[in-house]
């Protein structure tokens, strides 16, 4: 059985793991062969495949997904001189065709870092993110800042979601980690890396865990184009100066911009201003 999504691929795709270290995960006794990931190559902008081929030896072997522009301007990948329009139709091919002694059978997962459980419906607003349902079980394998995790849920779907719509179970810890690899390495996220910007201001001190009474000043984290068709909902830039002025029971803040309009923002888009003392 084929264990692995194709379209899913950054859920196999280790960022800031080096060649060494990937050497060294998949060699590991016991790693099945066909077993792989996906990380960065030396190579700005292209990747790299890790796979274990043969047990004799612990036999690793990697391979450049390079860039592949095409006389009319369409970017597809390559390997080995193969061409395909996309990442996922490359690992689709060598599922059933052998790399140099193996083919692609399973990915390696992330270890998970913590469990937790949504405390508000969480519904995604960008490809990168993870929806989930209130209640719903997460396993955390990326912390890569305070506010937004990265998750996989019970289909093995990954992507970003909002650390504060969710609440820790306790269930695993960080002895998960594979031992002789950096967080760092297992965790950077690839995708969403806007979502990872910080917002600063001279006077003021931003706290994304800081919840002061309201009302309260907070700053956009994100700019944000709300639904057209839905008129409660506030449109916003990022570094934008908002008055919040109450906490909503679906995870959103109502708040009031300087022209005197109010609506609603995602608790995510905001970071309260500590006022400095």
């Amino acid at each position: 059985m084929n264990g692995f999504d194709q379209y899913n691929w950054r859920s196999f795709y280790f960022p800031g793991m080096s060649r060494e270290e990937a050497h060294k995960l998949l060699g590991e006794p016991g790693i099945a062969i066909g077993t792989f990931l996906m990380r960065d190559s030396s190579r700005p902008g292209e990747y790299s495949l890790t796979v274990r081929e043969a047990d004799q030896g612990n036999v690793v072997c990697h391979y450049l997904i390079e860039k592949d522009t095409k006389e009319d301007g369409t970017v597809g990948v390559k390997i080995a001189n193969q061409s395909f329009p996309d990442i996922p139709n490359l690992l689709n091919h060598f599922k059933m065709r052998v790399l140099t002694e193996a083919s692609l059978l399973s990915a390696y997962k992330k270890p998970i870092i913590e469990v937790v459980v949504g405390t508000f419906k969480f519904a995604g607003e960008r490809e990168t993110d993870l929806p989930f349902e209130q209640g719903e079980r997460l396993e955390i394998i990326t912390k890569t800042n305070n506010d937004w995790w990265e998750a996989r849920n019970a289909l093995g779907t990954t992507g970003l979601v909002p650390s504060n719509y969710v609440q820790v179970t306790g269930e695993f810890g960080n002895d998960r980690i594979s031992k002789g690899t950096s967080q760092s390495s297992l965790g950077s996220s690839g995708g969403g890396a806007e979502r990872f910007s910080s917002t600063s201001t001279n006077s003021d001190t931003l706290d994304a865990q800081f919840h002061p009474q309201l009302p309260a000043l907070a700053k956009v984290s994100f700019d944000r184009v709300p639904n057209a068709y839905d008129p409660t909902q506030l449109r916003i830039k990022k570094g934008q100066t908002v008055k919040v002025t109450q906490k909503l029971t679906n995870g959103m803040y109502e708040a009031q911009l300087d022209g005197g309009q109010t609506g609603s923002i995602p608790f995510t888009y905001l970071r309260f201003i500590k006022v400095n003392e």
